[in-house]
């Protein structure tokens, strides 16, 4: 059997991971036709641009490639580390489109990024939206037209926000799960 692994990198303590990494589980085996398991990444420090003070998502990407399972069918890494690629500020998140592995990182979605108070059940629908979005490219969707999809393409909070916790109907039967 073949499984989708999403599993916290060494840079997120276990007692903060624990919450996100569950509300991801729960809401990625709802959306996608293959069982979740947890799995320890190792650490992304290697890929700190201490020019930015961010982690380059690319050699990220590379090393959980090489890290992956043997029996997954895809890897999604946690990681509390803000991501950048070259050509943009930043990302939420980075994935191949239909390969097997992507990344999201938790430091943005958090309101106190942001200089707000903390707001836990916002962070953690942003977390899931986040994760349903970058496994959703690892299963082969691109970005949908429907701006309450989780498919929907995100530069910022606001348009997270906006997103319903689930894909469209249209993404649902792509990604091969029904829709209800």
């Amino acid at each position: 059997m073949r499984y989708l692994y999403v599993g916290a990198t060494a840079d997120l303590a276990a007692d903060a991971a624990a919450e996100p990494l569950a509300a991801i589980g729960e809401s990625l085996a709802a959306a996608f036709p293959v069982p979740v398991r947890a799995v320890p990444l190792p650490s992304i420090d290697f890929a700190l641009d201490a020019g930015r003070r961010q982690y380059g998502s690319i050699p990220v990407l590379e090393m959980l490639g090489r890290a992956r399972p043997e029996d997954a069918l895809k890897l999604l890494a946690v990681t509390g580390r803000d991501l950048f690629i070259p050509v943009l500020t930043f990302v939420f998140g980075h994935a191949q489109l239909g390969g097997a592995v992507g990344v999201i990182s938790l430091a943005r979605l958090r309101q106190e990024f942001y200089g707000l108070a903390p707001n836990r059940e916002v962070f953690l629908d942003r977390a899931r939206k986040e994760a349903l979005h970058e496994t959703g490219h690892l299963f082969g969707l691109v970005h949908c037209a429907d701006i309450s999809c989780a498919m929907s393409l995100s530069t910022s909070v606001r348009q997270i926000d906006s997103k319903r916790v689930a894909l469209c109907p249209a993404c649902e039967a792509r990604a091969g799960r029904k829709p209800n």
